[in-house]
């Protein structure tokens, strides 16, 4: 009777033990609940029209004596040259329910020509060269992430896992050529980009590339700062409509846009990937 009870109890111990574990490994791997995208159009408005339309004006003014001291000047200009050619070529510009902020970097993106392209890069290395080049030409992560986004997450970009609040920097000199840092969910205009929230775009002149970080719950950074590589810009954070919402933020969205030849060019994931890999090789040595 004794051997038949203890029996049954090292079958009741091996059936507990047995069914605790796979718990703990579904805990583990248990998904965060994800919400759709939040969309980006709005209730027309004729004073959101009226802001597009002045937006615009103001930079095809610039444009049409483009200099160092006004490059930098709208950061809806500064955003229509960094995006990657064709990035906007089917949005509805002219739509007034569409994003504001899109309608207007799309309508200054089909004033740009590759020779405006071109010039703007020579305007950007005149202001590196007339300043005080900050550190040596070396690069680094942008931030200590403890995670990397899938690929089907984005094409072009890559989201980097960390902790809110931990700081980002820049992973290379440069010049900061747009410091949005003033996100607000119920004011359309208050960055270039609803989506991105408070970003950071600086200008690498050593490789003619845009460097772009988004989601920071602070900038540090201002527009015009040259930046040394390892630089603070911000911090970790979920601005912006999608990390914004349940399930998202807790990353840095990275991405790098390659200028050449009047033409950019974005990197897509595996080159983004390819570049982390050797930024945190050479940082570790």
């Amino acid at each position: 009777c004794m051997s038949s009870q203890f029996l049954k109890l090292a079958i009741l111990i091996l059936l507990a033990c047995w069914f605790a574990q796979p718990a703990e490994g579904y805990r583990g791997k248990r998904r965060r609940p994800v919400s759709r995208p939040a969309s980006l159009d709005v209730v027309p408005d004729a004073e959101v029209d009226a802001r597009v339309a002045d937006e615009v004006v103001k930079a095809s003014r610039i444009l049409e004596d483009l200099t160092t001291s006004n490059v930098l000047a709208s950061p809806y200009l500064v955003s229509a040259f960094y995006y990657h050619d064709g990035f906007l070529n089917d949005f509805p510009v002219d739509r007034s329910s569409a994003a504001p902020e899109r309608r207007i970097i799309g309508q200054i993106g089909n004033l740009l020509t590759p020779e405006t392209k071109a010039r703007f890069v020579r305007l950007l290395h005149e202001i590196w060269s007339q300043s005080d080049a900050p550190g040596p030409s070396r690069y680094a992560v942008p931030v200590a992430y403890r995670a990397v986004s899938g690929r089907r997450s984005h094409r072009y970009a890559i989201d980097l896992f960390a902790l809110e609040g931990s700081p980002v920097t820049a992973v290379s000199r440069g010049v900061v050529v747009l410091a949005d840092k003033d996100w607000s969910p119920e004011n359309l205009f208050s960055t270039t980009s609803r989506k991105g929230g408070n970003c950071v775009i600086v200008f690498d002149p050593d490789r003619d590339r845009f460097y772009r970080y988004c989601h920071l719950s602070y900038v540090k950074a201002s527009c015009g700062d040259m930046v040394a590589s390892g630089e603070r810009l911000g911090d970790v954070g979920h601005s912006g409509l999608n990390a914004s919402q349940a399930g998202h933020g807790r990353h840095l969205h990275f991405e790098t846009n390659q200028y050449s030849d009047g033409q950019v060019r974005a990197l897509n994931y595996q080159q983004l990937r390819t570049m982390l890999r050797g930024w945190r090789l050479s940082s570790s040595r």
